[in-house]
């Protein structure tokens, strides 16, 4: 027996399983309402152009920092409040009269991490406080900050204070780093 060219494709069609059912776009019911997604779409940021040079690109993302540095990273039009962080030593007398202790001047031999976050107009009723191993959040009715450290932190060991002559959240972080029992 001779196969043609049709037996062949009737043979194919024979032996291909079954496609499932599948509702295809006009065939399914109507919801009532769209769906709609943003999904791969940035949003445009005032004048969404392509820079062309990398000054172009430099100064557009200096734009987007000081932006960004200006309403509290884009939270409701939250200002980022002024910051520092200091490291602290706990030092004794041997450290500072007999300089038996092994403590250097340098960070390396720091217990403490103290960020102050001045928040002036705001009470500390109105202060919300999150502080996790690599980065703190600070949120008010008028502020936002989230700050990363350079150093993660025991958030249960450190500590919390409201200066209220200042208006400012003092955080003292209990550093803990790798090797720090041989720094101390």
């Amino acid at each position: 027996m001779e196969f043609s060219p049709a037996h062949m494709e009737n043979l194919v069609n024979l032996l291909r399983p079954p496609e499932p059912e599948v509702l295809q776009g006009d065939d399914l019911p109507s919801a009532g309402f769209d769906i709609s997604s943003t999904r791969g779409k940035i949003p445009s940021a005032g004048d969404a152009k392509t820079p062309k040079t990398i000054e172009e690109y430099e100064e557009q993302e200096a734009k987007e920092a000081e932006t960004l540095g200006m309403t509290g990273a884009g939270l409701g039009g939250l200002k980022t409040p002024e910051y520092t962080m200091n490291y602290q030593q706990s030092v004794s007398a041997e450290d500072v009269y007999l300089q038996i202790g092994p403590k250097t001047p340098g960070s390396a031999s720091c217990e403490n991490l103290i960020v102050r976050v001045k928040m002036p107009g705001d009470k500390k009723e109105n202060v919300d406080l999150i502080v996790d191993t690599s980065n703190i959040t600070v949120t008010s009715s008028q502020y936002f900050l989230k700050l990363p450290l350079p150093h993660e932190v025991n958030p249960d060991r450190s500590k919390a204070n409201w200066d209220g002559d200042t208006e400012t959240l003092v955080l003292t972080l209990k550093l803990d780093r790798e090797l720090d029992f041989v720094n101390f």
